[in-house]
């Protein structure tokens, strides 16, 4: 038998059925299709994710939070006295909620202070890059003879979410100068109204005028709400001020009954809870910047990227911030770690939990996903193959039967010479021939399928998440239709295993009487 009727014969043998061949190639269209498919999204979905995330440095960073205690239940005074008609089992939860309800109240303070020297060892980390308090405090920015409210935060030299916003100077050399970015909102509301002004701002000393007093988490809290509800200028902040500092002093010069004046006295404690703390910076105009626009307010959530009126270098912020009694008293209440590569955060948030602290990494979250979506489409690939098998439970009856009409042709051939090993090859070359036809087009379709299925993917995910995705959700990597075709021409070879066995097996003899 020639090499070419290896070929040539399996071709005519499929050609004389072309219904039943049609829909045995049909299932293993389907099948092919659904696989192709499956790992085509799989690796988008993964290659989309990774591509995403790496668009900023949000996978390399840490966030960093204390842990609090608040009032322990033990030192809150035994509630005796839980008056009403009810059981002793419902007195007794009573008396134990009214006494951790008042714990709650209390007052707490961190287990582990984010202080300047726990900030130095967090840095000291393997694989940390960076610590980076997180600054935003409240302030009047002064300059000239005008000041207005503004809100200060910290911020990397290289910070490009700043950088690409400065419309006139420039971003910060160092991380500890004595300068700011300030937005062009804020000069505006200080009477730099035209933009030759806002050019001539650069380099002009601005004061930060931080509030005289700070008060401490269980001081009195008093505050003056405008009927406008502007916020208030500095004289009327200075003043609400001295108010709260000379309160508990004044309150016997006040139109009070002594009921009233003991009631007031007992809530504002033995003496004052306030701290008069004087803070006013000076720090020089480097640059002014926009507003995010509407695109990059879409990017994820980032507190190491603060928008405030006024932008001082990171670590001029902190020091500024930790000169203030509260900070001293209780650390930083945020920080960000960014360690060297996004293979080592988990590694270093596990080191940071272990001190006591409480870390979120979006890293992890990231992973999470991941693994979600590698579990959904490896049961996609597991219901492509049970689609493949049922194929081949096709493929192998379609070959039973052929074997069956076939019977007198077969016997011909081996009365010819033909041997039992070319009759077995002929029946895998057939199995091996739908396979790969039927891999093709399955490729073919899921390729096709993939145009509209991403404009879909695109439309869905802006609509409701608000991002542009920049690639494709459907990938064809060079491995992939190897893979699918490979895959699909083994499994129907094999499903043509056993038919070819029993036309080699034939009797030639047998064969040549079958009517």
């Amino acid at each position: 038998m020639r090499t070419i009727d290896l070929v040539t014969l399996p071709l005519a043998a499929l050609a004389q059925q072309k219904s039943r061949t049609a829909m045995t190639t049909l299932g293993i269209v389907f099948g092919a299709f659904v696989l192709a498919a499956s790992l085509s999204i799989g690796q988008g979905v993964q290659d989309t994710i990774q591509r995403e995330s790496h668009r900023t440095d949000l996978l390399r960073k840490i966030n960093v939070h204390p842990k609090w205690l608040t009032g322990d239940i033990d030192s809150v005074p035994e509630v005796i006295d839980v008056p009403g008609a009810m059981s002793n089992e419902r007195r007794e939860r009573l008396r134990t909620a009214l006494r951790q309800s008042q714990a709650r109240r209390q007052n707490g303070s961190p287990t582990i202070k984010l202080s300047r020297e726990k900030l130095a060892e967090l840095a000291a980390l393997p694989h940390v890059e960076l610590v980076l308090p997180v600054v935003h405090e409240s302030c009047h920015a002064l300059l000239a003879d005008k000041s207005q409210p503004a809100m200060v935060a910290g911020a990397r030299p290289s910070d490009d979410y700043l950088l690409k916003r400065i419309v006139a100077g420039h971003g910060f050399q160092t991380a500890d100068e004595a300068s700011a970015v300030v937005s062009e909102l804020l000069l505006y509301r200080l009477g730099l109204l035209d933009e030759a002004t806002i050019e001539g701002a650069i380099g002009k000393t601005l004061r930060l005028k931080m509030s005289t007093v700070h008060q401490s988490p269980d001081g009195f809290r008093l505050f003056l709400l405008k009927p406008d509800g502007s916020e208030l200028s500095l004289a009327e902040k200075e003043i609400v001020d001295k108010i709260k500092d000379r309160l508990p002093e004044s309150l016997d010069k006040l139109d009070l009954s002594p009921a009233e004046t003991a009631v007031l006295r007992a809530a504002l404690g033995s003496e004052s809870k306030s701290v008069r703390e004087p803070l006013s910076v000076d720090v020089t105009i480097v640059g002014v910047a926009r507003d995010p626009d509407a695109e990059e307010q879409k990017t994820p959530w980032d507190p190491s990227r603060q928008t405030a009126e006024v932008i001082l270098p990171y670590q001029f912020a902190t020091d500024i911030d930790f000169r203030r009694p509260l900070r001293q008293q209780y650390g930083a209440d945020q920080v960000v770690v960014i360690v060297d590569s996004e293979d080592h955060t988990l590694e270093v948030a596990s080191a940071i939990k272990e001190q006591g602290f409480n870390t979120y990494a979006a890293a992890e979250f990231v992973r999470q996903q991941r693994l979600m979506y590698l579990l959904i489409f490896a049961g996609m690939t597991c219901v492509a193959t049970v689609a493949l098998l049922v194929a081949a439970l096709g493929i192998a009856n379609t070959m039973l039967m052929s074997v069956l009409e076939r019977t007198r042709e077969i016997g011909i051939m081996k009365a010819v010479g033909a041997a039992s090993a070319q009759l077995q090859l002929i029946f895998l070359v057939e199995g091996a021939l739908l396979g790969f036809v039927g891999g093709l087009l399955g490729l073919f379709l899921a390729w096709a399928a993939s145009f509209p299925g991403d404009a879909w993917v695109r439309s869905r995910v802006s609509s409701q998440l608000k991002i542009d995705l920049t690639g494709s959700i459907f990938v064809f990597p060079a491995w992939l239709p190897l893979v699918v075709l490979a895959f699909v021409v083994t499994v129907t070879t094999l499903a043509a295993y056993y038919p070819a066995r029993r036309a080699a097996k034939t009797d030639p003899v047998v064969a040549l009487r079958h009517e």
